[in-house]
């Protein structure tokens, strides 16, 4: 009787593997399609109770998870079980003194009292995070402006350095890069008072300066690189938009201006061909949309919400009318409270406009509105004023009060 060869041996233990794997394959298939998953109440449940730094991580298990996060009736669940604070802070002129007042949807909620007395002097707001901080600066200081960091739910603040005071303030921004230690960093552009142009291969740009704040080094950094824009190219009005890292402005002529907090560069994007169109919308407003950047766009009755997708790409979304609530045509459109409740304004008046069920609720500031924050924090205390600082520069004087008294053993002996 012949023994098998080499070659027939292995086309069997192969055969055999194969079968062995198909088998293996279909019995997770099976396991896959028979494991149940979370109904969506209970994961509703669940995200209710978490903390704002948890949810920003939930956020990015799934777009289901992140659907049902940005959705107004878990927000408002969210606030009620964790005894946080969702709204708008409105910054705004009467009698040409800064008025900040905040706005909720849900005034009648003694925690939405919440204001900016607790700093010493009036001042503005001139930046926010969505982790409950706030940038002010004192608009009674002539040239030396103060600036403060603060958490109004907790009525904690501090004073920081202040920056190169020589050069124009243009736009600023305040990014959170650690909750806890807290560790944030302040963004600062500026301009040369008398120099704004300058000339780089025959072409003449406007250029900023930059300047870095980081809670860590407690000091002010500026960058060696300038900031170059097309000429005739300015950063909008409007607040900086933050999403995961990096703040967008729109400039005049609807681009879009990317800072990178981490790499400290700087982009510039295009809008979409039916977004290009200036002076065809009325007004144009970038938006933090479903932890994108959404952009919302007015016309007639209909307002347009697109979003920036990955890789820079823009996808419309919807078209919400503002008809049904029978709102002013004057009313525009400002920023989302959440995936279906929009925030508009007139003259003297702040709107939530629910495009889902076509309610609305007004809320009367009195004056005109000039910059709009969006605000989420809770009320838990936080070190403002970063302590790893201060042992740097103990350090610092324990050698300085040693070299010293070594001099003077040395005199007096």
């Amino acid at each position: 009787m012949s023994q098998p060869s080499f070659f027939s041996v292995s086309f069997l233990v192969f055969s055999w593997f194969r079968k062995l794997c198909s088998m293996v394959i279909r019995k997770t298939k099976k396991k896959e399609e028979e494991s149940p998953t979370l109904p969506k109440d209970m994961i509703f449940e669940i995200l209710s109770q978490m903390t704002l730094g948890d949810i920003g991580r939930c956020r990015l298990v799934s777009k289901d998870w992140n659907l049902i996060t940005y959705d107004s009736s878990f927000i408002q669940a969210h606030c009620e079980r964790t005894k946080t604070i969702d709204g708008f802070f409105i910054r705004s002129l009467q009698w040409s003194k800064p008025v900040n007042k905040f706005v909720s949807i849900n005034e009648s909620d003694p925690k939405s009292k919440l204001s900016l007395d607790f700093i010493p002097g009036p001042v503005s707001i001139i930046a926010a995070t969505k982790q409950g901080l706030l940038l002010c600066v004192d608009d009674y200081s002539c040239r030396n402006h103060k600036y403060y960091v603060c958490k109004p739910s907790t009525k904690q603040w501090t004073k920081i350095p202040n920056p190169r005071t020589r050069y124009f303030t243009e736009r600023c921004a305040i990014v959170v890069l650690k909750s806890n230690p807290l560790h944030y960093k302040i963004i600062r552009f500026s301009t040369h008072p008398l120099r704004k142009f300058v000339t780089y291969k025959s072409v003449r740009y406007s250029f900023l300066f930059c300047e870095i704040f980081d809670s860590k080094e407690w000091a002010w950094k500026k960058l060696k690189d300038l900031v170059f824009l097309p000429k005739d190219e300015w950063l909008g009005l409007d607040p900086v938009v933050s999403v995961s890292g990096s703040l967008y402005w729109l400039t005049n002529n609807n681009m879009v201006f990317v800072f990178h907090v981490d790499s400290n560069k700087e982009t510039t994007s295009d809008l979409p061909v039916p977004l290009c169109k200036k002076d065809y919308f009325d007004p144009m407003k970038l938006v933090e949309y479903q932890g994108c950047v959404g952009m919302l766009c007015k016309k007639g009755c209909d307002i347009q919400v697109w979003m920036m997708e990955n890789h820079g790409v823009w996808s419309k979304k919807q078209t919400v009318s503002i008809e049904p609530a029978k709102l002013s045509t004057c009313c525009y459109p400002v920023a989302f409270q959440s995936s279906d409740i929009m925030l508009m304004r007139d003259d003297t008046n702040m709107i939530h406009y629910d495009f889902r069920s076509g309610n609305s609720k007004m809320s009367n500031v009195w004056t005109t509105p000039m910059e709009i924050f969006p605000f989420h924090s809770d009320f838990e205390l936080v070190d403002l004023k970063n302590r790893c600082y201060k042992k740097k520069y103990v350090k610092v004087l324990v050698r300085l009060s040693r070299r010293f008294s070594r001099y003077l053993f040395k005199f007096f002996r």
